[in-house]
């Protein structure tokens, strides 16, 4: 089975990093109560920050960084799609070139943090905008890629849709 890649506002990765890092936390807060008791609030879960390292071949590899540091520039948040993982909002945190350079190989460090934000309201089918993939709806909608790859046979490649096509929602 080929794993699909990486994408993030468009751009797409060659090759999947080879490594990802998920960190989820909670906020909590001790208080010392009279009496050596402790009190422990849980405030809320923090934003997960996902970091990852990977690399980019070819000849192109130096124009490939560039345009991911393009999109770290351009700024604002997008639908980060992970396989395996449901897609989320996320914002482009960091990246970094690192190690010593070799002929057309370039190792990189990145850092998103998630958006908790509300999802839309549930409805039975969409129409795809520009650029937009099940994953895109899968979050925006709160519904399970697999489930949305299920109601929508018609759809070959869940990371290409065509602008104005419809997708059955439930």
């Amino acid at each position: 089975m080929k794993q699909v890649p990486m994408r993030f506002k468009g751009y797409t990765w060659h090759h999947n990093p080879r490594e990802l890092t998920f960190e989820n936390e909670k906020s909590v807060k001790e208080s010392v109560a009279p009496f050596d008791k402790c009190v422990l609030q849980n405030t809320g879960r923090r934003n997960m920050k996902i970091t990852g390292e990977g690399e980019l071949f070819g000849a192109d590899c130096l124009e490939q960084f560039r345009r991911l540091l393009e999109l770290f520039r351009e700024g604002g948040s997008g639908v980060l799609a992970i396989a395996d993982i449901p897609s989320f909002y996320a914002v482009f945190e960091s990246i970094k070139l690192v190690g010593k350079p070799k002929p057309d190989v370039l190792t990189y460090r990145f850092v998103f943090r998630e958006l908790m934000e509300a999802r839309g309201d549930k409805q039975r089918e969409t129409i795809a905008a520009q650029g937009e993939n099940l994953w895109d709806l899968s979050y925006r909608f709160g519904i399970d890629i697999d489930t949305l790859v299920r109601l929508n046979p018609q759809v070959r490649r869940p990371d290409v849709l065509t602008a104005g096509e419809v997708v059955r929602l439930c």
